[in-house]
């Protein structure tokens, strides 16, 4: 069964007369939730978590008169796990478990046989629970207000558990990460250090370290909303004592890049009257006796800057995009740190499309530069969010030749895309679709002689993620799984995206699997040491939750080290945006 993800806002009117007059009755009969039975489901009700409203879609069962709570309505709730497969059901809270078949009025919590007045059922748009029976039997308080026809649900929140570093030894690292929106972080060089908390609450997104590692960028929302769209440009030194926030202005896209050889890093603000959203300024912040400045390379004039931003290798000039309007075609410009700027490329008008039919390619996104710095991969960004999310058309630019040559449709990360060493090829997950668990698939572009050539090196009934090439180029890293659309059952939400996916190495033609997950667990490579010993992963137990775990590539041992690291889901369960962020000691 499919989850219904609008089935939380239905709101069911017009109640037949009879219907009203059974539902004062059980009101009368039973204060907290109605107990006693009624000619028809009375639905409509509303739900309310730890007084956050979660929808109206509760109802009385019939029969029974118990009221009936959709999962979609009480699957966020704070430290309730619940999974359903194949009606098997299974929830925790509070320390205590609590087992069930749906349409079963048996139960067993906490190892004893109890029996309930109606169990899990099938509903019309998925599957609800017994909403007193259930979340009492789990240690909450459940209370009726017949007044407003609302259930109310109270269960202390969990108390958050502080990260702590499970080994003793000395890991060649620093770790940064996001844990309940409050920064970390860990200085593993240090046997036995534990992370250490930044001030501040509403962080957003990390960046990354600084090229000698003293520094680390991160995103912080402007107010508790987490649907803000507000968020500052911040940095804390490496031992957590000194911060600041580098610019005043919000950021106008999220993807600050550092420089790759010194402590310098580009970002986009929009200024503060945010109805002139076209107004666009790149910046660069940098040190400057002890403290922090930032000064302006170049501003959205006759024309607005676009996403596209990155360092060209020898850190001295930018890639940047400007996007198509009425008088312009996409374009890819260059840089440098005095603000002067050349053309890289203005994009076709056969592929940019006519912006006066009101569908056509508005950015150039995504930019990953080569290491010998000749070559772009990008994406082509349509000017529809939801079309673009779908997958958009990757491309390789020929800096010098200034030509394009198209890869193929994908989902437009940039953690997706991993040049190798000698420029001379570049992995990429291709595969069109929303969905990230299913029809992805590893492909390398090689360059040669003759020009680009795409060999595709997925596997029928298998996905792919986030490659990684050795320092050498002599592997490739990657993870693999069975395609999997499970998550998007009801019940399962909470499940590892890609249960039993695996670390792969490929050498010389031969992908060999180096990571032994659970059957409900899921592996993701993250981050390779700069002399290609170590690789820190991620093992998901559920979709927003894991571990992290060092593997020694030389002997084969793999040593866990962080336990219940939350992690940051991104778009549809698959990709993992970095809230975790690794810097490499020397």
């Amino acid at each position: 069964m499919r989850f219904n993800r609008r089935a939380g806002d239905f709101v069911m009117r017009n109640m037949p007369l009879v219907a009203l007059m059974v539902f004062a009755l059980v009101l009368v009969l039973s204060p907290v939730l109605p107990a006693s039975g009624s000619v028809q489901e009375d639905s409509g009700i509303k739900v309310y978590c730890n007084g956050d409203f979660r929808g109206s879609t509760a109802y009385i069962d019939p029969a029974s008169g118990v009221g009936m709570l959709p999962l979609a309505l009480i699957e966020s709730l704070p430290g309730l796990r619940l999974n359903v497969r194949d009606n098997q059901a299974w929830f925790a809270l509070n320390g205590r478990q609590l087992r069930t078949t749906v349409g079963s009025n048996a139960y067993t919590i906490d190892g004893q046989n109890k029996t309930w007045r109606c169990g899990l059922q099938p509903w019309r748009y998925g599957i609800a629970a017994p909403g007193r029976d259930l979340f009492e039997a789990l240690g909450a308080s459940v209370r009726w207000d017949g007044n407003e026809r609302a259930i109310y649900i109270d269960a202390l929140p969990p108390t958050p558990n502080a990260p702590e570093n499970l080994s003793q030894a000395s890991l060649p690292l620093r770790l940064a990460f996001i844990q309940n929106e409050q920064l970390w972080l860990l200085d593993a060089s240090a046997p036995g250090t534990q992370p250490l908390p930044v001030p501040g609450r509403n962080i957003e997104q990390i960046i990354g370290w600084s090229r000698d590692g003293k520094w680390l960028a991160y995103l912080q929302r402007t107010s508790d909303d987490p649907f803000s769209g507000e968020k500052n440009l911040w940095v804390v030194s490496s031992d957590g004592q000194r911060r600041q926030c580098l610019d005043n202005l919000p950021l106008a896209y999220h993807t600050p890049v550092w420089s790759p050889t010194e402590n310098i890093i580009a970002y986009q603000v929009q200024p503060e009257n945010q109805a002139d959203i076209q107004n666009i300024a790149l910046r660069v912040a940098y040190q400057e006796n002890g403290q922090w400045r930032y000064r302006e390379l170049a501003k959205s004039g006759e024309r607005s800057l676009g996403s596209g931003l990155a360092w060209f290798p020898d850190g001295q000039s930018l890639a940047v995009s400007w996007v198509h309007d009425k008088n312009n075609l996409p374009e890819l410009s260059r840089i440098d740190l005095q603000g002067r700027a050349c053309s890289l490329l203005v994009l076709p008008a056969a592929l940019a499309g006519n912006y006066q039919d009101g569908m056509y390619i508005r950015d150039i996104t995504g930019l990953k530069l080569s290491p010998d710095g000749r070559y772009l991969a990008c994406f082509l960004g349509m000017n529809s969010a939801s079309i673009n999310a779908d997958g958009m058309n990757l491309q390789i630019v020929d800096l010098q030749q200034r030509t394009l040559f198209p890869v193929g449709g994908a989902l437009g990360y940039p953690e997706w895309v991993a040049w190798s060493p000698d420029s001379r090829a570049v992995a990429v997950i291709l595969g069109g679709g929303r969905e990230a668990s299913i029809h992805k698939h590893l492909a390398i572009v090689q360059i040669g002689e003759d020009g680009f050539k795409v060999r595709e090196l997925g596997e029928t009934g298998r996905v792919d993620s986030r490659p990684i090439w050795a320092p050498d180029g002599s592997a490739l890293y990657f993870s693999r799984g069975p395609e999997s659309l499970a998550w998007e059952e009801e019940g399962r939400h909470q499940e590892a995206p890609v249960p039993g996916q695996q670390i792969f190495s490929r050498r010389a033609e031969q992908a060999q699997s180096l990571s032994g997950p659970g059957e409900e667990q899921a592996d993701y490579p993250l981050s390779l040491s700069p002399d290609g010993r170590y690789l820190v992963t991620q093992r998901l137990d559920y979709v927003d939750l894991g571990a992290l775990h060092l593997m020694d590539l030389k002997n084969g041992q793999t040593l866990k080290f962080m336990d219940n690291l939350q992690a940051q889901p991104g778009y549809y369960g698959n990709y993992y945006p970095d809230g975790v962020s690794v810097y490499w000691m020397e």
